[in-house]
């Protein structure tokens, strides 16, 4: 290590690592304590180039309320983005050549509130600028060497580039490269043992061009799929299609090596094979553009959680540099935004003069819960992708359990009041035991009814009622005596999801504990894999609710 040559003035809060989530929380951090003194220390050099090609180019509502909204920043943001049209999948059809073929999960239209593509390049840049007018401190092209924790109430140090830096609080925020995180032994693996390979491609490609069937393309006309988020899915894999706002194309596979190995698609001739075997539509259409692929990346074994992410001994992890699950419902954005969040009110908190002691704990037990709970919708999960009724009904209530709870709570900035929380903790808890069931209900269900699918042809989640409400009601102000009521009353819809699930899979008219869901031995499963089953869905919910005053509540048993 260069010995330090001189020592700088002291800092509030110092932020290493200049990419999304230290810029952002930097943003947050002066937003809400004008008087703070932050430093952020960037090892690459300003500008960043656009598209600069980071895992994380979508984000959906939870990470783009915190970005526009949040920290105000919508119209700044205007040029490195792309409105999102949701989140899309196509599920395997015959060999996978003629896009018309496969059955399609997707909306119509936008949403009530919307959601995001981004360049991570120039939305970085931007970022810098805001956080530069707010009085953050930006330097970049620095190597940051180490970082010195104090066991006591004096300054913590950062020694980077023969400086020696003092800040009162210190945050990695320096993705996988997580550098507090290795010197203080706080890595923590899981059992999410996936995978991925990206590129992009600067040729104008998009999903629409793949099938001229006027059928097909009256589901979704104007050319509007290719503003989604697409996902070509399959059995341990899927594939996704991201436009980016210079015009260029973010391809991407992710798989599970008990499906796909990593082998097999962590080169450009092997992922080409890959893809003509697998997704020949999406190899079709790359092929005459061979010229225009800008880049290749590849990611081994993405996924990984960590034993602490905050500390009263002020310091703390934000982004990539703490945890990360899996792209496939776009949560990086999700995560920033819940760990900043956290970390901006310990500093509020601390620099205040009131103890963190409690607070630190709490938020950390708190934000890595919502890090295992968002694993267990990916971990183990990977082989239902091939099946085109499970894994659309699984993401229907992925997005069901999201936008009820957990969104919700953010978007009504309460993930951060322990004593609100404390008033919901049983509904919260319940939604949480809910979900643990659900995902083990379809890994058997697909496990036991490989061959039963939706026939070809779009499936509209946006006609399910409650859920389109759901989604909008995230932005709908509440007090806590309203909010708590809307907490435990979309809890008790998530159960009559789970008493539906149970018998479209048996074909029983029988009601069960929906947190004990699972199929036995002795339950049937029937082939019911048809068209109509988000509107049997949405009759079933509407037959058993009521909506009074907003919220949609459960009828009482007669």
């Amino acid at each position: 290590m260069v010995a330090p040559t001189t020592t700088d003035p002291q800092y509030d809060v110092a932020i290493v690592g200049g990419g999304l989530a230290g810029l952002t929380l930097a943003i947050q951090l002066r937003q809400r304590t004008p008087s703070l003194h932050v430093l952020v220390l960037e090892r690459a050099s300003f500008p960043m180039p656009n598209a600069a090609h980071k895992v994380g180019e979508s984000s959906v509502e939870v990470g783009s309320h915190y970005y526009n909204e949040v920290l105000g920043l919508s119209r700044a943001l205007t040029h490195a983005k792309i409105p999102k049209l949701g989140l899309r999948y196509f599920f395997p059809g015959s060999d996978n050549a003629r896009i018309e073929t496969r059955p399609e999960l997707g909306q119509t239209h936008y949403h009530a509130v919307g959601s995001t593509q981004f360049d991570r390049g120039r939305q970085e840049n931007i970022l810098r600028a805001e956080a530069q007018t707010l009085g953050v401190e930006v330097l970049d092209g620095v190597h940051v060497e180490d970082i010195e924790l104090s066991e006591d109430d004096t300054p913590h140090h950062v020694i980077a580039t023969g400086r020696r830096f003092e800040a009162r609080w210190v945050v990695d925020a320096t993705g996988r490269r997580s550098l507090l995180k290795r010197k203080l032994d706080l890595a923590e693996t899981n059992e999410h043992a996936t995978s991925s390979a990206w590129f992009r491609v600067g040729a104008a490609l998009a999903v629409d061009d793949m099938s001229d069937d006027e059928t097909w393309q009256r589901q979704m006309p104007f050319g509007m799929r290719r503003l989604s988020t697409n996902h070509f899915m399959g059995a341990g894999y899927w594939l996704w299609w991201i436009p980016l706002a210079d015009g260029s194309l973010s391809i991407g596979l992710v798989a599970d090596p008990e499906h796909h190995r990593f082998d097999s698609y962590n080169t450009w001739p092997r992922m080409q094979a890959w893809l003509q075997q697998h997704e020949p539509s999406t190899a079709a259409m790359l092929a005459p553009h061979e010229e225009s692929r800008l880049d290749f990346r590849t990611q081994k074994r993405f996924s990984y959680g960590a034993k602490q992410v905050f500390s009263k001994q002020r310091w703390a992890l934000t982004g990539e540099a703490g945890v990360f699950v899996d792209p496939f419902y776009s949560p990086g954005s999700d995560f920033i935004a819940f760990s900043n969040d956290f970390i901006t009110e310990l500093v509020a908190r601390e620099s205040s003069g009131e103890s963190i002691d409690a607070l630190a704990v709490g938020f950390n037990r708190q934000y890595l819960s919502l890090y295992k709970s968002f694993l267990s919708l990916y971990e183990g999960q990977y082989g239902i992708f091939g099946n085109a009724q499970v894994a659309s009904l699984k993401i229907v209530y992925d997005y069901s359990a999201y936008w009820a709870s957990t969104a919700l709570l953010f978007f009504q900035r309460k993930l951060t009041e322990p004593e609100f929380l404390r008033t919901v903790t049983i509904d919260m808890v319940q939604v949480a035991r809910l979900a643990k069931a659900a995902q083990a209900f379809f890994r058997e269900w697909s496990r036991r009814d490989e061959g039963s699918a939706p026939a070809d042809g779009m499936l509209n989640y946006q006609t399910l009622g409650y859920l389109s409400q759901w989604q909008a009601d995230l932005r709908r102000p509440y007090s806590d005596e309203q909010l708590a009521i809307a907490l435990r009353e979309n809890r008790r819809v998530l159960e009559l999801i789970h008493i539906w699930l149970y018998q479209r899979a048996t074909g029983l008219d029988t009601e069960i504990n929906p947190y004990k869901l699972r199929l036995t031995s002795d339950d049937p499963v029937v082939p019911t894999g048809r068209l109509d089953m988000l509107e049997a869905l949405d009759a079933f919910i509407n037959a058993r609710t009521e909506v009074h005053e907003g919220v949609w509540r459960v009828r009482p048993a007669a």
